[in-house]
């Protein structure tokens, strides 16, 4: 539940603070569009996994945990990949003036891949691979909104 409420927490800054930029329109969409989109959809996916939660522990029978089961250990987990989770968005928006965007969503996704248990590079790479070229079609070719471009030149 502490990893629901954090996502949730997350995604209303991420909302709060796209509401400083430019929200333009949907065929003209301004820098602000993108972000506070996202942020509404983390909430929404938030909440729905925190009403999941909710309700499997509503039907779950209350039986009795042995000492030394996993319990605890697979809170901390789940914490501990939240955490990571935020870690790598987080460092990957430092980098993106640096390094592009194609390169920094493509090892975005490589890492939350690894953080969400894909951990086949064989799986995880064609298909960081794939949502960064797609990305860039839809956003710089199709919206005609510039990204930044980095040191490699896309």
């Amino acid at each position: 539940m502490t990893a629901a409420i954090t996502l949730f927490l997350f995604g209303a800054v991420t909302a709060a603070l796209s509401l400083q930029l430019t929200l333009g329109t949907l065929r003209a969409p301004g820098s602000g569009l993108f972000p506070l989109v996202l942020g509404v959809l983390l909430m929404g996916l938030a909440a729905g996994h925190g009403i999941q939660l909710y309700l499997a522990r509503a039907r779950a029978p209350a039986a009795p945990k042995p000492a030394g089961s996993g319990a605890e250990s697979d809170r901390a987990a789940a914490t501990w990949r939240v955490v990571l989770f935020m870690g790598v968005v987080a460092l990957a928006t430092a980098l993106l003036e640096t390094a592009g965007f194609v390169v920094v969503s493509f090892f975005m996704m490589l890492g939350l891949l690894w953080i969400l248990g894909l951990r086949k590079l064989q799986v995880s790479g064609p298909i960081a691979l794939g949502t960064a070229i797609l990305s860039e079609l839809v956003f710089v070719y199709w919206l005609r909104i510039p990204l930044p471009a980095g040191w490699i030149g896309f």
